[in-house]
């Protein structure tokens, strides 16, 4: 199962790609409800008969709970109790492999800004920081995994955070990556790494349950030639394309989270391997 936000549903899809490409009877893969891969829909279930297995996709932008509230003029308005799992999490519980992540929504507006949205109790913070909202959710994460998770018959991954490739400003606001060719081979860039990073790698530090750290920032921080940028659904489907709202956060398939998932894969096998140290 993989848990998170559209980065994990990216890697969830290639997964698919990977196995299905396995299969002698590519038919007896299915999704069970018969849902097709949307941005709207945030659970899905395929199922591979030959392997009595599944692999699934539950969305949780944060792995925390998000809310509203309603203002004094009736409007509503987003809060993230930072305090509380997810409520998805009850669909967590069963995975034999669990694979997370969060972070590229913990940089958008009404997040970075903290104002009347983060949430501990009944207690709304007028203005929070982000960065140490991040490390409390994260702490919610790594209790609720330490007092729900088995760690003799399942097995959790965190992915780590995927560099964007914004040129220009972000993707609501002319930022570019379009004509990307080539990786970045040099730089100052390739040596930055995320806050979000330091602040998941101490508090996985500090949890019961082993959790399996994948590290691809680096890995991703190259690939500025990975993305969609302006071919997206528009564009394969002959429609006009905004040059302003490119995808540079994603990634094209095949292509980036493939590597993560052999990551995941050479994992698996070493901790099959007998006498493994």
């Amino acid at each position: 199962m993989l848990v998170g936000d559209s980065m994990n549903r990216n890697q969830f899809e290639s997964l698919l790609c990977l196995l299905h490409e396995g299969l002698a009877d590519k038919s007896r893969m299915y999704e069970i409800h018969g849902y097709k891969i949307t941005k709207g829909r945030g659970y899905y279930v395929f199922k591979f008969l030959d392997y009595n297995c599944t692999v699934e996709f539950v969305r949780s932008h944060f792995l925390v709970k998000e809310g509203v509230r309603r203002n004094e003029y009736g409007s509503s308005n987003p809060t993230l109790s930072i305090d509380q799992i997810d409520k998805t999490a009850k669909r967590w519980k069963g995975a034999d492999i669990l694979v997370f992540n969060t972070g590229h929504w913990w940089v958008h507006g009404k997040t970075a800004r903290g104002k009347n949205y983060f949430k501990e109790g009944d207690y709304l913070y007028p203005k929070f920081d982000a960065g140490e909202a991040y490390r409390r959710a994260l702490k919610t994460w790594a209790k609720w995994i330490d007092s729900n998770i088995e760690p003799s018959n399942q097995l959790v991954f965190y992915r780590g955070y995927s560099s964007a490739h914004f040129r220009g400003g972000d993707w609501d606001s002319g930022g570019s990556c379009k004509g990307e060719t080539d990786p970045i081979l040099s730089g100052a860039f390739l040596e930055s790494y995320p806050w979000k990073m330091k602040i998941l790698e101490e508090v996985i530090r500090e949890m019961q349950v082993p959790v399996i750290l994948l590290n691809v920032t680096r890995l991703t921080n190259f690939r500025k030639d990975g993305h969609p940028s302006i071919y997206g659904k528009n564009a394969s489907e002959g429609r006009k394309v905004s040059t302003r709202r490119q995808d540079c956060s994603h990634w094209c398939l095949p292509g980036i989270p493939d590597a993560w998932n052999e990551l995941i894969y050479a994992t698996l096998v070493f901790e099959q391997t007998p006498g493994k140290s």
